[in-house]
């Protein structure tokens, strides 16, 4: 059976031998697919293609690199990668389960909604120009999603 991203997802993490550690709200599962066909499956679940969501992503946002993606719609589920998606060290991150970040050397200390914390390897800056990026992605949804009910 394979994972579907949900609300309570946090992060997507790669392990070796093409396997991901999940960490959820409440649980944490190591299952046998690796980040890139997690996001793969949970985007057609969800009735699009990975593909599909990079180029929505991308016309929204304008072309740029390391989009985030927005999983599902109607519960806004946005997340956004590492590094860049095809990479097998690249994780992918929940938004919206994000309470706050603060720099710890060349990485950077996630912290969940739930009190849950994650180091990531990855540069501060790094981290907030993602999160910066999918904020914008999640904006420019809600204003168009906003306007189709208007007229």
């Amino acid at each position: 059976m394979k994972y579907e991203i949900n609300k309570d997802t946090f992060a997507i993490l790669p392990l070796e031998n093409n396997k991901s550690r999940i960490i959820e709200k409440n649980n944490e599962y190591i299952i046998d697919d690796d980040p890139y066909s997690v996001m793969e499956h949970s985007c057609s679940y969800f009735g699009s293609s990975l593909e599909g969501r990079f180029n929505g992503s991308k016309d929204m946002l304008g072309s740029i690199y390391k989009v985030p993606v927005l999983v599902e719609e109607s519960r806004n589920i946005i997340f956004f990668p590492t590094k860049s998606p095809t990479t097998e060290t690249n994780a992918w991150i929940s938004l919206n389960n994000i309470e706050k970040y603060e720099n710890n050397n060349s990485n950077t200390l996630l912290y969940f909604k739930n009190g849950k914390k994650l180091m990531i390897d990855m540069p501060f800056l790094s981290i907030e120009n993602q999160i910066l990026r999918s904020t914008r992605l999640e904006s420019i949804f809600r204003r168009r999603k906003s306007e189709e009910k208007n007229d």
